[in-house]
């Protein structure tokens, strides 16, 4: 099974969204990294990982989140263009204790997160 379902969605701006379908660690996050950077490759400049189907999330996946931020931030203006939608509480808590929620938005449903562009 992928681990990332690719769609796109429309709001102000057109978004890039990546559900992802299981537990995300080093075994997998290659592919999640690899989705971000073709869709980068293809204008996609907003981005949303929907979280929703994740049990869980190692440092690799932390790291492949950071690492889809920083490809995505403004250096000019520091626009934030990652979103987050629905963790689990276990994934929201390894977000949190890793402090990435002091950098990407959290939003608890795909059509808040992809309104909030």
């Amino acid at each position: 099974m992928d681990l990332v379902v690719v769609s796109q969605a429309q709001g102000s701006v057109p978004v890039t969204v990546f559900q992802l379908q299981d537990r995300v660690n080093m075994g997998n996050t290659a592919e999640l990294e690899q989705a971000a950077r073709d869709a980068y490759a293809a204008g996609g400049r907003k981005m949303v990982i929907d979280l929703s189907k994740v049990p869980s999330l190692t440092s690799a996946g932390i790291r492949t989140i950071l690492i889809i931020h920083k490809m995505l931030v403004n250096p000019q203006d520091k626009t934030r263009s990652l979103k987050l939608v629905n963790p689990t509480p276990h994934v929201r808590e390894v977000l949190d204790i890793a402090g990435l929620l002091e950098h990407i938005e959290v939003y608890d449903s795909l059509d808040e997160a992809v309104a909030s562009f």
